[in-house]
């Protein structure tokens, strides 16, 4: 099964990481709107990037990700 990224995942590792937007967002180059476009899922992050944020918050890749749900669209 497909996997992507979840917004929420992201928040919820910077929150146990105990850092602000704006840290992470210094962290790893991008802008603390950057961090909250992310996080609303308004934005999905490049495939390098999210592996800096994973990296950042000493967490893995794939915890950044979640198991794409497939419509049965008939």
């Amino acid at each position: 099964m497909a996997r992507k990224f979840s917004g929420p995942r992201l928040r919820a590792a910077r929150t146990a990481a105990k850092l602000s937007r704006a840290k992470l967002a210094i962290g790893v180059g991008r802008t603390a709107q950057s961090i909250y476009l992310y996080e609303r899922e308004s934005v999905t992050p490049p495939v390098n990037v999210l592996a800096q944020i994973a990296d950042f918050l000493d967490c893995r890749f794939d915890d950044l990700l979640v198991e794409e749900v497939a419509s049965n669209v008939a």
